[in-house]
């Protein structure tokens, strides 16, 4: 379903559907030659392309269903033994989990568990319970009105704060827009030390930084954190459109350079730095000067 539709007052637009373990990782041993081939991706910064594989491929964590850990599973009446399987629950993302924290929970469809009548499926689109909760950003000292599940105030609990849950929990559980922005304004407020943070405390500053510097990330990849693919080729096309731009000057400009610094020279020698003008054309004294300058002007 490309279209976007609503239900329960939620947008719900592109099937991300989420495979079997076994075909996850067939696609990606596909899907990894685009990342170092040729292709269009391995032009991206080496240290995207490893957040995004473990983002897009990685394992996320069991919120919806309860994974067998057995490897095998033998039937005591045949004695054959067969590989488990572990198929997900597919989650619907949609535009409302991107403004807030869900902790992994989504909107799911499916059919209901009963008697199957005239090979009728009811099916069951089940939405997490939501509530909108302010939660503080020791980083940012700002309050935010975020809406949150059940298991995202336990996971924030878990990790004691808001900011400790936002910089330590992997890309592929937090799947938030907003959460990635957040993460991004964290790591801009740690880089240099810390010298942008409670600029008006200095005490508090050296506080908060000694309780989030293990989190920290060279600032040249903080803008990289959380972006899809097609946003990263976006930004890096802007970014090399931009020094392309730097690159090609106007003339004017480097006229303009070589003038000042001849004029420099000039004062530092004691030599004149009046510029005489350029004398005008001289007059055609051949035939063929003068039919040019009759035809196409001095």
């Amino acid at each position: 379903m490309a279209n976007r539709w609503k239900y329960m007052g939620h947008e719900i637009g592109g099937w991300v559907a989420t495979n079997p373990e076994p075909v996850q990782k067939l696609v990606y041993q596909l899907d990894k030659y685009k990342w170092t081939g040729n292709g269009q991706y391995a032009r991206l910064p080496q240290h995207y392309k490893q957040r995004a594989i473990e983002h897009l491929y990685g394992d996320k964590e069991d919120v919806h269903e309860v994974r067998d850990r057995r490897k095998f599973i033998v039937n005591h009446e045949t004695g054959v033994w067969t590989r488990t399987k572990h198929v997900p629950v597919t989650v619907v993302p949609t535009v409302q989990a991107d403004k807030g924290l869900w902790g992994g929970e989504g909107v799911l469809i499916g059919y209901e568990d009963r008697v199957v009548v005239n090979d009728y499926h009811r099916c069951l689109i089940s939405v997490p319970k939501l509530m909108k909760l302010v939660f503080y950003s020791e980083i940012l000292d700002q309050h935010y009105a975020i809406c949150v599940t059940r298991r995202t105030v336990t996971k924030i609990e878990e990790a004691t704060t808001l900011d400790h849950y936002i910089l330590k929990t992997p890309l592929q559980d937090l799947n938030s827009k907003f959460g990635f922005d957040l993460r991004r304004q964290m790591l801009h407020k740690l880089i240099n030390n810390g010298e942008e943070l409670w600029s008006n405390d200095s005490q508090k500053k050296s506080i908060i930084y000694d309780r989030y510097k293990q989190y920290q990330v060279p600032k040249e990849e903080i803008d990289w954190i959380g972006l899809l693919p097609d946003e990263a080729l976006e930004k890096l096309e802007r970014e090399d459109d931009e020094k392309y731009e730097q690159s090609v000057r106007p003339w004017k400009e480097l006229f303009r350079e070589s003038l000042i610094t001849e004029l420099s020279r000039r004062q530092r020698n004691n030599e004149p730095i009046d510029i005489t003008p350029i004398s005008s054309k001289p007059k055609p004294t051949t035939l063929k000067d003068k039919v040019i300058n009759k035809l196409w002007g001095s």
